[in-house]
């Protein structure tokens, strides 16, 4: 069985590698917060830094916040010897970084294939993630069986950054969708319409989806539970606007969406949830208000 390490087991990172270890897999685990570490006392082995878990390990997970901590650490990987392992990026990383490090690992003797995953921390748990990958062919079946500890829907969808371009892809499209109700249920509110049946109408026509269900009664409800940090969502969109610039070509809604983000976060919601988004909306119109 291979030994498994694990870097960043926060919210999503460590329901993984919970479900890794509660399959029987030998676990080695780190995380700048310590205090993230202590529910894995007795579970797995907690080092000191993100290369002695490289060390001990055959196949090396990172769930980081971005590109910007993936980096360092591949490269910091590579400076101590990365021959004959696997490091399998599921952080929602910027495509074309990941298919530069990827070429510098494999020239360095080892894989890298990103794994982005779909799904709540839950659904980790449960083994019900969908996960997304890219990279070498070979590797996607070798990695199977480590990966159904988690998920139950595995895509091979092509080499290095194509899981994370696919990531990317839903990250827009579902972010795009919250961002329009953000816009469509304040002003709704402001001109007096009761959002809660405007909620359930809507569920009942075509346009009823899996993010409405999700994010439209936080919105409505203005309770904003924590499931995907607002900040997170600004970098993940900040990666689709600059694949449109690496195109030269303009991508108009979602040039909005990010200075509402951006506004978001000046205003100190950065850490709350993506459905805090319409709370920047409401503000807005507070400010029309007699």
């Amino acid at each position: 069985m291979e030994r498994i390490g694990f870097i960043g087991v926060g919210n999503m990172g460590g329901q993984v590698a919970k479900a890794i270890v509660a399959k029987g897999y030998p676990l080695a685990i780190f995380d700048l917060d310590a205090s993230a570490c202590e529910k894995f006392k007795g579970l797995a082995d907690i080092k000191d830094n993100a290369n002695d878990v490289l060390k001990s390990s055959d196949i090396v997970f990172l769930s980081l916040p971005s590109s910007k901590q993936v980096v360092p650490t591949i490269e910091s990987f590579i400076s101590i010897g990365i021959s004959g392992k696997i490091v399998i990026d599921t952080s929602t990383s910027y495509p074309l970084t990941t298919k530069e490090l990827s070429e510098k690992v494999i020239s360095s003797g080892g894989h890298l294939v990103d794994l982005p995953l779909s799904g709540a921390p839950a659904d980790a748990e449960k083994g019900n993630l969908l996960a997304l990958f890219g990279g070498e062919e070979h590797l996607y079946e070798q990695l199977r069986p480590v990966v159904s500890c988690f998920a139950n829907r595995y895509a091979y969808l092509g080499g290095s950054g194509s899981g994370h371009i696919t990531k990317l892809m839903f990250n827009f499209i579902a972010l795009s969708y919250v961002n329009i109700y953000a816009m469509a249920f304040s002003l709704s509110e402001a001109v007096g319409q009761d959002n809660a049946q405007l909620l359930e109408l809507l569920k009942t026509t075509g346009m009823s989806c899996g993010v409405l269900n999700f994010y439209g009664q936080k919105m409505i409800g203005k309770t904003y539970d924590m499931a995907f940090a607002l900040e997170l969502a600004h970098k993940d969109l900040s990666y689709v606007r600059s694949m449109f610039e690496e195109f030269q070509v303009p991508a108009f809604p979602l040039d909005g969406t990010l200075d509402m983000l951006r506004i978001a976060i000046r205003d100190g919601r950065g850490k709350e949830d993506y459905s805090a988004s319409i709370a920047t909306m409401y503000e807005f119109f507070d400010r029309k208000q007699p």
